[in-house]
């Protein structure tokens, strides 16, 4: 892979760490539609998943205080019935395609929640579905987040809350994905050395994010919520369209 590949990857490194800890997502949504230019859909994959493991990790560490166990046992537990399925989508289906769905998934969250849908009172249910489809996006696409952002945004936590869900269910559901990937030869040895490279710059971006956190308030957290989710679906249906 020649030196400009390298650069660029650690400055979508830098860039989606630093997003990912403002907000609590958004790794995988930035990091993988931008990566795909250098290298192949598996590697950028397997790059994202094992450095925004460690990202979150750090996060639920600094976030362990929050006491935000429960929904975070849900999202884990329905996420395992989705992994397998996810790795056959990844192996068997095309990649322009998964992120077309994944796009058209993003933006109908966004317009639900741009309209206030008061979602707090559906049945538990819904927040298993939602982890389900979180395991699926998990092991197809590194890109998680949407299902479980939409959960909790739908479900009105506050920016501490909903950062100290994302980072738990994140580092233990990446985890697992890396075992499957493991398991199935996806840990290859440019991938890994890839990821080991970007994990400086990825703390590096996780410093300046613990800076700037306080800078937002619980109604522009909000808001910039929504304007990320929408810009990572606008990208993932235009790169799936322009690949």
């Amino acid at each position: 892979m020649p030196l400009t590949a390298y650069i660029a990857v650690a400055v979508i490194v830098f860039v989606a760490a630093l997003i990912q800890t403002l907000f609590g997502f958004g790794f995988g949504l930035i990091s993988v539609p931008l990566m795909i230019f250098f290298v192949d859909l598996p590697t950028a994959v397997v790059t994202a998943t094992v450095v925004s493991t460690v990202s979150c990790g750090i996060q639920w560490i600094e976030s362990r205080a929050i006491i935000a166990r429960e929904v975070s046992r849900r999202l884990v537990f329905s996420s395992l019935f989705g992994l397998p399925f996810g790795l056959w989508l990844l192996n068997n289906v095309d990649a322009r395609l998964m992120k077309m769905l994944l796009g058209v998934f993003v933006l109908f969250g966004v317009t639900l929640s741009s309209r206030e849908f008061d979602l707090r009172r559906l049945p538990l249910a819904f927040d298993y579905s939602m982890g389900v489809l979180a395991g699926v996006l998990s092991t197809s696409t590194s890109t998680n987040g949407p299902p479980l952002v939409f959960l909790l945004h739908s479900r009105h936590y506050s920016p501490e809350n909903f950062r100290a869900v994302l980072n738990r269910v994140f580092t233990i559901l990446n985890f697992l994905t890396l075992l499957v990937f493991a398991l199935d030869g996806k840990l290859t040895t440019d991938a890994v050395l890839l990821a080991l490279m970007a994990l400086p710059v990825m703390g590096v971006g996780v410093g300046l994010g613990f800076r700037l956190r306080k800078r937002f308030d619980p109604e522009n957290f909000r808001r910039f919520v929504l304007m990320l989710l929408f810009a990572t679906g606008l990208s993932a249906i235009v790169n799936a369209v322009f690949s």
